[in-house]
């Protein structure tokens, strides 16, 4: 026998329209898995595509820079570095212009291989006491 939740202070059963919405809802905003060991499929778009507001991490792929990135609280964090044939993870590689205003997280140094050219209208902003050293 199958129980019917009514909606409290109306006594009636939900409509199937209402059941249907509720599926709809409980199906929307949640990662999807391509199998039970497979991979996570998150979402994915350009820069300019970013939310607005992000919560600390938030995580997305995006496509204008080829890598994972997560919200720290204070800026889009890209993930990344060379991996060789063996799994070995010798190199990172990191771009060479800054696009984007960015600010080192409070109680980490920075570092990065140049020349870095940071475009128009954009900054580095680097805490006090902190460090970004470029090579």
């Amino acid at each position: 026998m199958t129980t019917i939740v009514t909606r409290a202070g109306k006594g009636s059963p939900l409509t199937n329209n209402e059941m249907d919405t509720n599926l709809t809802n409980l199906n929307t905003y949640k990662v999807e898995q391509t199998a039970t060991t497979g991979s996570a499929a998150l979402p994915a778009g350009t820069t300019a595509q970013r939310d607005g507001s992000p919560a600390v991490g938030y995580t997305r792929f995006n496509t204008s820079l080829n890598k994972n990135e997560t919200w720290s609280g204070t800026g889009w964090v890209a993930g990344g570095g060379a991996t060789g044939a063996g799994g070995d993870d010798v190199f990172y590689e990191n771009g060479v212009t800054v696009t984007t205003s960015y600010t080192l997280t409070t109680g980490k140094n920075a570092m990065s291989v140049g020349p870095i050219t940071i475009n128009s209208g954009q900054s580095v902003t680097v805490p006090s006491g902190r460090r970004w050293v470029v090579l």
